[in-house]
C-alpha cells in the first residue's frame, strides 16, 4: 500500500516537473519506452539507482540540459552527472536511431557519446565549457560563483557512486558521493573549473573574470585539497569530427 502511494506521488512530481521544466517539449517527446526500459536495465549498470518516475524525470531533465550545452559546442563537453549519464546509456541501448532523430529534432545534429579514454583535450577542459555553457544557458556569471543545476544534479539527487559538486568557499569543488550518494570525503577544488583557468582556456572574458573572480585561496585551506578534482561520469560529447563510443 505505501509503495503504490509512494509510486502515485513520484509520477504525479514526475509530470509537474516535465510542465514546469524549460526543458517541457523536448521531456514531453520522450519515447514512451524509454523510462520503462532505463527503469529495468539502469540498475545493472549504475548499482543502487532508484528506479522511480520522479528521478528519471530530473535526470532526462538533466541529460536535456547537457544536450543544450552541447548545442552549439565547437569543443568537446563534459557530462558532470551519473544519473543523466544512465537515461543517455538507457536510450543508446534501447534506440541510437531514435535518439539521433530526437538531437537533429530538438537540439539541430546528432549528438555522439564518447568515452572519458577518448576524450580530446582531456576531461577538465570538457567539463570546463559544460560548466561554462550551462552557467550561461542560466543566465549565471560565467566565471562564478555559481553553481548550474546540471553540475548540483546528482548531489541533489543522491545519485549512488554519483559526482559530488558544490560550492566551497566560492569556488567549484567536487567530491565523491557513496553507495548511498552521500559525499565521501572532504571537497577538493577543481583546478580545471576555477575562475582562473577558465580564463586561460579563452571560456570566460577578462572582463567576466576581474568582476567575478575571487582571489586564489591557498592549498588546503579550511581543510579543503587544492589538487586538480574533477568528477565527471566517464561519458562526453564529442564536438567537431570526435569519435563516439558507448559502454
Amino acid at each position: 500500500m505505501l509503495s503504490t502511494v509512494t509510486s502515485h506521488i513520484n509520477t504525479f512530481r514526475a509530470a509537474r516537473l516535465t510542465q514546469q521544466s524549460p526543458y517541457r517539449a523536448e521531456l514531453a517527446d520522450l519515447p514512451a519506452t524509454l523510462y520503462p526500459f532505463w527503469q529495468r536495465t539502469a540498475q545493472h549498470e549504475f548499482k543502487g539507482i532508484p528506479q522511480d518516475a520522479f528521478f528519471f524525470a530530473r535526470a532526462a531533465e538533466g541529460l536535456m540540459a547537457f544536450f543544450d550545452c552541447v548545442r552549439q559546442a565547437e569543443l568537446p563537453c563534459g557530462l558532470p552527472s551519473m544519473a543523466a549519464d544512465s537515461v543517455w546509456h538507457a536510450w543508446l541501448r534501447l534506440s541510437p536511431t531514435g535518439l539521433n532523430a530526437f538531437c537533429r529534432k530538438h537540439f539541430g545534429r546528432v549528438i555522439p557519446h564518447v568515452e572519458a579514454p577518448e576524450m580530446e583535450g582531456g576531461m577538465g577542459r570538457a567539463l570546463a565549457l559544460c560548466l561554462v555553457r550551462a552557467r550561461r544557458i542560466e543566465r549565471m556569471p560565467a566565471a562564478g560563483p555559481n553553481l548550474p543545476r546540471l553540475f548540483a544534479l546528482d548531489r541533489m539527487l543522491a545519485m549512488p557512486g554519483g559526482c559530488g559538486y558544490l560550492l566551497f568557499n566560492g569556488e567549484v569543488a567536487s567530491v565523491a558521493l557513496d553507495a548511498r550518494g552521500r559525499a565521501a570525503a572532504v571537497p577538493a577544488y577543481a583546478e580545471s573549473l576555477r575562475p582562473a583557468q577558465l580564463l586561460a582556456a579563452g571560456l570566460v572574458t577578462e572582463e567576466e573574470y576581474r568582476r567575478h573572480a575571487r582571489p586564489r585561496r591557498p592549498p588546503g585551506d579550511s581543510g579543503t585539497s587544492d589538487r586538480h578534482a574533477v568528477c565527471g561520469s566517464g561519458a562526453y560529447e564529442g564536438g567537431g569530427d570526435a569519435g563516439c563510443g558507448s559502454d
